[in-house]
Parts: C-alpha cells; structure tokens; sequence
C-alpha cells in the first residue's frame, strides 16, 4: 500500500482534519508565539520554518522534502482542500467551493477519508486543483504576466528575475515559462499530491529557483503582501514544472479536483466560567446592528452590580464586529468583577435556516435553545432579551432556587389577556394547536433562568430546534419553550419582566382582560419593575414617548452610541415626514373599502387577510 502524506500548513489555531494521510504542520513555527498542539511543526530537523514571512506554506513543502520519507507528498491549506468526491455546492468567483465552517459532514462530502483519498489518488502521478480560466474572473487580466502584474502590492520585474534565472541555470524550462505566462489558465494555491519520483526534484529545482532569487532582490521596502514573492512566484514555478513534466512524460497520469474554501476554520471554543466563585452568568443575543440598545442595557447593568457578586456576560452573535466588541467592553472598564465575553454561534446557522420569523422578531431569538449544548461548563444561566433595561441586582434572581424544574420565569399577563377574548383565534390556537395544559400559567420568555443542567437531562438543542421548526409558532421559541417546559417552570415576581404598555393599549384593553389575580400582579410589577421589557414592535428608541421609554434614554445618553442612537432617530423621522407614494395611499383606500365586506363573510384572522393582499397586489407592484 502506498504512503500518502498531505501536510495541511497552519499558521493558527483552526480546525482541521486529521489522520494518516492528512496531517496538520505549523508553518513559521521558529517564529511563532505560541506553539500549535496535535500537529507536526516546521522548524523540527532540516528546515527553512523562518523564511515563512517570504516562503509562506513552501516552509511545509520543504520540510517535507528534507524529513519526511512516503510514496506521496501532497500539500493543502487550512481553509482550502481539494475536493475527492467530485464538486457538489456553490462556487465563489474563483471558481472554488465553499464550505462557511467545518462540520461533521466535511469528510464525507468531500471524499476527505482515507480510503476516498488513496482511491483517488493511487494510480495518478500527479493530481492538482481544477485549471481555472483567468479571464472568466474579474480585475485578473488578459494573460499571467497581467494577472501577477493585478496582484496586490507585487512588483513585475520580479518576474523578470525570475525569468533570468531560469535562463541563466534551466534554460531547458524557458519556452515552457513563456508558455504558461503568455496564457490564461493556471493552477492556484500552491497546493498539489505529487510522487515521490517527481517531487524530490521539483523541490530540488523550485528551491534552488527560489534562493538565487532572494540572492538578487532588494526587498527591503517590500509591503507584507509583498515580501511573500517567493511564494507568489512558486505559484507560477509550478505550473511551468507541470507543463515541463507533460511535454517529457507522454504517460504522466494527472488528476485535477475542485477546490474546497472554508470561510471561517476557527476552532469552536466553548467558554467555561470565567469566575470561579460567585459566578452570575448572564446570557445576551444580539447583533452588530443592536449594538446600541445593547450598550444602554449594559450601562443599566453595570448600575445594578453589586462588589460580591462576580458577573459573568455572554453575548451570542453571528455578525457583531471586532470594533463593536471592543465598544461594548468599554462600558465595563475598570470592573474587575464582570467577564463582557462575545460567542459567535455561525457555525449553527444550518440549523436555524428552516426556522419561522414573522414581524419584528429576528433569528437571534432562537439562540437561547442552543445554550445547553453551547455551554457545557454552566449548569445555570439567565438569559435576557436585549430589549430589556434592569433596574435591579440580577443576581438576586440568578440566586433563585431552580433545583428539579427546568427554569424559573415570570407570567404572562399580556398572553393571558390575548387568551380571555381580545384576540379571538388565542384561545383556539393555545389550546389546540400549542397544547398548553394551563394556559394562565403561560410565561414571557424575555427574562428566563435556565436551568441548563436539567434541560441536558431532558431534551437536546437538536430536538428543541426541531419542534421549533415543525410549526410556524406565533411567538416562536416563547411558545417552544413553553410547551417543552409546562408543569416545570418556577414562577417568580412579575418585576422581573415587566412588559411595557404597548401603544398604551396592554393596560386598558389586554391585561385588562386576565384574571384579576395575574391583572394585579402586573400592575404592581409595572409599578415598581425591577426589569423593564420593551416587548412589541414600538421601542423606546423609535418611539421616544412610549412607556418608560426615559428609562432607556437616561442610559442611552451614558453610551457612546448616543449620537448614533441619535442620528437613527432623526432618520426616522425623515423618512416618516416624506409623503406617501400614491401606491401605498391607494393601498389604504382599498383596505378600508373591503374589510367591511370580508370581515363580513369570512372568520376573523383565517383568510381575511390573504384575500386583502391579493385584490391590493396591483397597487403593490
């Protein structure tokens, strides 16, 4: 059986497969800060691991000719493979598959196991990524020698260095240069699986191509991208050696497969807690866009923490930027006992694809169903929306008792009020379709204490997503958790979310309509709220005279967003002083027109509505 060695340079900590055929090597391991685990590294035995700066993953290539002994030698990256199972998926504009993470899937899809590699593989003597056609990509020229020339910060004449010196000690390879330069398709990436017969004096020839040249180039003004030349020019040495090796061969056997590009190969960290005493772990989730309500619900935070307590904050993201973070963390300078920490949770995004929004809620409202999973060092969690503005220690509720049921919340009294009669289809829909045993004891999901322990016991996050997708649920994961939690939950003081008076229409005409018990609850809550809940369409900072919207304004003037909050604002009240266009009118007319006569033969909140859009899709076009 043949030995096939594909080294998969690294310069990061990253995920990536690993067996005896594809094994992991940190690149520029003499220069390194830290050195990488479970891989081989470039500066062991015979090696040039620090010219990495110039040589890039050659340093890999030449490790391997001078230390490792094996039929094969193949070279990948850590976020491109060669593809062994054909080209399923998308393509980017270079013509290479995309892959956002790594999954459990990588290896069957792309033929990445070792039996698929050495089927592939054995019996050809070279195998390279597809040929890609330069002029089907943008900005990349009309030949080789333009699209190096296009390259970012390169210097053509070290092309013509490059080409001195293969006339001066390889001249025999001069009209294969010519070539290739002169022509529009190339093999990118430096990445091929080579025999040992023609490898050993490829590098022999590459290397020796390569150290004439830093002999005769001044790169000392170099930009960074341009001190990685030699790479760059290897690219190009590559491709003539393959055009040499077909013109002297006649049987050459070569392969070509798809390139595979990983987006993100970031090893997925789980955090554990970060105070090993008196840990209050706080669990958000935002995006980059949220940034600014999240730094008002921060500063109203950081206003409530007590010395004795240690708070512990997570921030589930997909797209909150570097800068953004560093931002958010500002707020809490100087505080030694609280941990601002942001986990992006992308890799998940297959699973939440399929998943139901509807109004103004978001995707990130899903994320909380994946905290059992994403947080295995936390046995209790609470979780806040990021519309929220806390007017008391949270870890006073953190400290609840949540010992046997799965979490501890507070009442719905808005639900229970849409239930007794103020929207008609609630009851039915709870009752029936949601199966809610005991309505009125329904709870807001805003605020939750997870108790993360017991939801480990019962359920998984795969099973919670997968109820969450078998119904196109009115509130969503607010009524998943409901039902997958109903008879064990703890009730806690409605303080802890108080639901604002949306449109100043909950008090009087919803919760109005809840038993008198949950009505007096939340009126006292409202009253005197230790957490204030902008639940609904209308917040504070697109409604500045909604209730208790002061409140968030008094911490959003403490934020460094204020301005932008600001500058949202007035925005918006542009936007809402620009007349209508007559579509839009013409659309209101209508409306007003039919709903006499389709509330009149149709069921409220069944088909009205479809039949409305429909006769008004004209003006909507």
């Amino acid at each position: 059986m043949n030995s096939i060695k594909i080294l998969i340079a690294c310069h990061k900590p990253t995920d990536f497969l690993a067996s005896d055929c594809l094994q992991p090597i940190q690149v520029g391991a003499a220069k390194a800060a830290v050195r990488l685990p479970d891989m081989l590294h470039d500066d062991e035995g015979e090696n040039i691991s620090a010219l990495n700066p110039m040589y890039c993953e050659l340093t890999a290539q030449y490790w391997a000719w001078k230390n490792l002994d094996c039929d094969y030698y193949g070279f990948f990256h850590y976020r491109r493979y060669l593809s062994f199972a054909g080209a399923p998926g998308s393509r980017d504009s270079w013509g290479n598959l995309t892959e956002p993470f790594f999954d459990g899937q990588i290896e069957e899809k792309y033929g990445l196991s070792e039996e698929s590699i050495r089927a592939f593989v054995e019996g050809a003597d070279l195998v390279l990524p597809e040929q890609k056609n330069i002029t089907q990509m943008p900005h990349m020229g009309k030949n080789m020698v333009e699209q190096y020339q296009a390259g970012r910060n390169l210097h053509g004449e070290d092309l013509d260095r490059m080409m001195d010196i293969l006339k001066e000690k390889y001249p025999e390879f001069v009209p294969y240069a010519q070539r290739y330069l002169s022509g529009h398709t190339t093999f990118f990436n430096n990445m091929y699986i080579m025999k040992k017969e023609l490898f050993e004096p490829y590098c022999a020839w590459l290397f020796d191509i390569l150290d004439e040249f830093m002999k005769r180039a001044d790169m000392a003004d170099y930009s960074v991208e341009a001190l990685r030349t030699p790479g760059h020019l290897a690219e190009r040495l590559l491709n003539i050696y393959c055009l040499y090796l077909q013109d002297q061969k006649k049987d050459l056997v070569i392969k070509q497969a798809p390139t595979v590009a990983f987006l993100n190969t970031d090893p997925l960290v789980k955090p554990k807690p970060a105070f090993a005493k008196n840990n209050v772990a706080i669990a958000l989730s935002a995006n980059d866009y949220y940034a600014p309500y999240v730094s008002a619900l921060l500063h109203s935070m950081k206003e409530q923490f007590t010395p004795q307590h240690n708070y512990d904050l997570l921030v589930m993201h997909r797209d909150i930027r570097p800068r953004t973070q560093r931002r958010l963390r500002a707020v809490f300078a100087g505080c030694e006992n609280v941990s601002l920490r942001f986990f992006d949770v992308s890799r998940f995004g297959k699973q939440f694809e399929h998943l139901f929004l509807r109004a103004h809620f978001a995707l990130e409202t899903y994320f909380r169903l994946l905290m059992p999973e994403l947080l295995p060092d936390y046995d209790k969690v609470l979780y806040l929306d990021c519309d929220v503005i806390v007017k008391a220690d949270p870890a006073l509720l953190y400290d609840t008792d949540v010992e046997g049921c799965l979490l501890a919340a507070c009442h719905d009294a808005d639900t229970a009020g849409l239930y007794n009669g103020y929207e008609e289809h609630k009851k039915v829909y709870m009752d029936q379709e949601l199966k809610i045993e005991k309505p009125y004891e329904y709870f807001q999901a805003g605020v939750i204490l997870f108790n993360l322990a017991e939801f480990r016991k019962q359920y998984t996050s795969a099973g919670m997503l997968e109820f969450a997708a078998s119904n196109k649920w009115e509130l969503l994961d607010q009524d998943v958790l409901n039902y997958l939690a109903q008879g064990r939950y703890k009730a806690v003081d409605m303080a802890w979310n108080v639901m604002t008076d949306w449109q100043y229409i909950r008090i009087s005409d919803i919760v109005s309509r809840a038993p008198k018990y949950l009505r007096d609850e939340y009126l006292a809550a409202h009253a005197a709220p230790k957490i204030i809940h902008y639940a609904g369409p209308d917040k504070p900072w697109q409604q500045p005279d909604s209730d208790y919207a002061e409140e968030f304004w008094h911490y959003a003037r403490q934020s460094d967003y204020y301005e932008e909050l600001m500058q949202r604002l007035a925005r918006q009240s542009a936007r809402e002083v620009q007349p209508r266009p007559f579509k839009a009118r013409a659309k209101d007319v209508l409306k007003k027109l039919l709903m006499p006569a389709v509330n009149a033969v149709l069921p409220k909140y069944t088909k009205r509505r479809e039949m409305v859009k429909a006769l008004a899709a004209p003006f909507r076009r």
